[in-house]
């Protein structure tokens, strides 16, 4: 896929989500507004987290499928991006899928539900499916023990924007997408 295509389809998903978000939270009354105050106390304990989750990416591709997903798919996609693309698809998508799944989805449908939906989402194999739901369940909990979705979609923001940098630099082995 293209650079123009994955930067389109990016801001049409995170587009999709905010707007369908939006729709639900008025619909359903619920305090989303309230949820968005960023404070520092948010953006370090996101900034934190997302920088812990870097060092799960090293456990991630233990598995052969997962290499061959980091190989074929997420170093060639990573090196086709500017990184003010990456800086983009970073921001976007922590913001947006944070304010859906925790944000609107989780009062409604509970934690385990919507990390359910979220790792669903990010259905590239069934080991990501069950890292993004756990990875999202930890999220949810960082949005419910801090009262907002700042720490949250920063700390979202800040892993997705290390592990496509770091992407970016890896060697694909076996010569996959090289």
């Amino acid at each position: 896929m293209s650079r123009v295509r994955v930067l389109r389809l990016e801001w049409t998903l995170s587009f999709a989500l905010v707007a369908v978000g939006l729709a639900w939270a008025s619909l359903r009354d619920l305090p989303i507004a309230a949820l968005c105050h960023p404070t520092p106390r948010a953006i370090a304990a996101g900034a934190s987290v997302g920088g812990l989750l870097w060092l799960a990416m090293p456990v991630l591709f233990w598995s052969p499928a997962m290499r061959r997903v980091r190989d074929t798919m997420l170093v060639p996609l990573s090196r086709s991006l500017h990184t003010r693309d990456i800086v983009v698809i970073a921001l976007l998508s922590g913001a947006s899928e944070e304010f859906f799944f925790r944000g609107v989805l989780m009062p409604e449908i509970g934690l385990g539900l919507s990390s359910l939906v979220f790792g669903l989402l990010h259905a590239v194999n069934w080991i990501y499916v069950a890292w993004a739901a756990f990875t999202g369940a930890g999220l949810g909990l960082l949005a419910i023990h801090g009262g907002s979705l700042v720490a949250p979609a920063v700390a979202h923001a800040t892993f997705n924007l290390g592990a496509l940098l770091v992407l970016r630099r890896c060697r694909p082995q076996g010569g996959a997408g090289a």
